[in-house]
């Protein structure tokens, strides 16, 4: 397992994968992962679909629709979460989308620590998704992201602003 600092760094977009599919004990760790980010008033409000039946993964892809990109991918993870899945915070705005980008780095993380590559997508046509995963109409998909081994591994990101230009101390 790579160290926490090491996973950040290696962490990048995949969007070709080899046809392999991760192992059921990766993606149970990943999972796991996810499960155990904080949330709002632990209320644990998440829940994920694990997609492998390539008829299925097709599917996705479909409503995905972004030409080839991740035309390979052997699987994906599409995550979800109710609005009353979580609270409101103290200038009314609904927390959910939140607890969603909490859990779902996790995913995202722990994916990279295992090895495997994935992709953050939020461009997709929610109906499709939720009709092919049946996903109840109270529940909303904010992301979902293949996973499976990249076809071409990348670097460490280094086309990031500097520090020293994101970072305040006291004031802005």
């Amino acid at each position: 397992m790579m160290d926490f600092y090491e996973v950040i760094k290696k962490r990048r977009s995949y969007r070709i994968f080899k046809r392999e599919m991760p192992t059921r004990e990766q993606i149970t760790r990943i999972i796991n992962s996810a499960r155990l980010a904080p949330t709002w008033a632990n209320m644990q409000g998440m829940h994920y679909v694990v997609v492998q039946d390539p008829d299925i993964v097709k599917l996705v892809w479909d409503a995905i629709g972004q030409y080839n990109k991740f035309a390979d991918a052997p699987m994906y993870i599409v995550g979800c979460i109710a609005e009353k899945g979580s609270g409101t915070n103290i200038n009314g705005m609904k927390y959910y989308s939140v607890d969603f980008g909490i859990c779902f780095e996790h995913i995202i993380l722990a994916a990279t620590a295992e090895g495997l590559g994935t992709c953050w997508i939020g461009y997709f046509n929610e109906n499709e998704i939720k009709k092919a995963l049946q996903i109840p109409e109270e529940f909303r998909v904010l992301g979902l992201t293949p996973l499976g081994y990249p076809a071409k591994t990348r670097g460490e990101v280094e086309d990031r602003r500097s520090l020293e230009e994101i970072m305040h101390f006291e004031k802005f």
